[in-house]
């Protein structure tokens, strides 16, 4: 019987374009699913892995991607959470599953790493914690953003602030997950939203999420509008999406001194280190990070698809962009250049 085969975008080498090859499909072990990838989001992570930036280090050669949906061709012995048939998100984040680490894949005499899954490939060999059922009425392109986007976004708002109605935000960094978290904070009512971001395109384009405030941090001065607009009380929660130092520091010196809370997301390069004011932290002052947006995939991804098929959640409005497997450098390109909000994978397109 003649080997099966997949398409993959791999990463061979840091500061190169990925390059898509056929390799074969491995035989599954113990505790992983097969699945046919109808649909992959492409994140900051990736691209900092591509720039040989991502704090983990280069692990090339390397199949990359961590947000997708599809359908499961089969599953190995011991695996009990889902069968073929299901339609599945596929997330770097931790669900309930055995938790089995791939042998990797073989090309051309190389070994090519992955991890507990990959989504840059039309079939993917994924641990069974990270596969999530969902119904079979939610489409796959907008499934696929919640196995990174909006599970860290959303998830920011509703378990790591559990924000009420009228309490206020900033979000500092408008891609896919200052979007999401956006979104999550006009679901629950909160008022001030406050976007940040350098790109006056990418503010005009929040309003529609729900921001009720936009700032443009390269031609103002963002901590002294927030306190404008708090009447200089500072914010409930600040929840910071972009790595950098200086916005690291403007999430914390915007929360309250007495209770206010800034969340760090954005993954920073190696070696960053910030600068903040310790003496708030003993009026409850709080700065933490966060995994995902405390997400538990079992739980949070059904209530999601739920939310966009309610009408609540706005998933098909921030894909900006669809494209094929052949065509991702194209989807990074838009990435470094700021001129998407999500750009999608879909494994039909040619």
């Amino acid at each position: 019987m003649p080997t099966k085969m997949m398409k993959a975008a791999v990463l061979f080498r840091v500061n190169q374009p990925l390059k898509v090859v056929e390799i074969p499909i491995p035989r599954l072990q113990e505790g992983q699913v097969l699945v046919k990838v109808a649909a992959s989001g492409i994140c900051h992570t990736q691209l900092l892995e591509m720039e040989g930036t991502h704090p983990t280090g280069d692990h090339t050669p390397n199949l990359l991607g961590h947000e997708g949906a599809g359908i499961v061709l089969d599953v190995g012995s011991g695996v009990n959470k889902v069968k073929k048939g299901d339609h599945v998100i596929l997330s770097w984040i931790k669900g309930s599953g055995k938790n089995v680490l791939p042998k990797g894949y073989e090309y051309d005499g190389k070994l090519l790493n992955a991890g507990f899954v990959t989504t840059f490939n039309d079939h993917a060999i994924v641990s069974e914690n990270r596969v999530t059922t969902i119904t079979k009425e939610m489409p796959f392109k907008e499934a696929a953003l919640l196995g990174c986007a909006v599970a860290t976004g959303a998830g920011m708002v509703f378990n790591n602030t559990k924000i009420r109605s009228g309490q206020s935000i900033a979000v500092i960094g408008c891609g896919g997950i200052g979007i999401s978290a956006i979104q999550a904070a006009a679901i629950s009512g909160a008022n001030p939203i406050i976007a940040v971001d350098l790109s006056d395109e990418k503010l005009e384009f929040v309003k529609k999420f729900g921001a009720t405030h936009t700032l443009n941090s390269s031609k103002v001065d963002a901590k002294n509008e927030i306190d404008k607009i708090t009447n200089g009380e500072g914010l409930d929660f600040a929840i910071e999406a972009v790595g950098n130092k200086s916005t690291m520091e403007l999430a914390y010196n915007s929360v309250k001194k007495f209770g206010g809370k800034a969340i760090l997301c954005g993954v920073p390069k190696p070696g960053l280190k910030i600068e903040i004011d310790p003496f708030p932290l003993y009026y409850k002052r709080q700065l933490v990070g966060t995994g995902g947006g405390e997400t538990n995939p079992d739980v949070d991804f059904k209530k999601y698809c739920d939310m966009y098929l309610q009408g609540k959640l706005k998933l098909k409005e921030m894909i900006t962009h669809t494209i094929s497997l052949d065509e991702i450098n194209k989807g990074f390109q838009l990435m470094k250049d700021g001129r998407c909000c999500r750009v999608v994978i879909d494994f039909k397109e040619k």
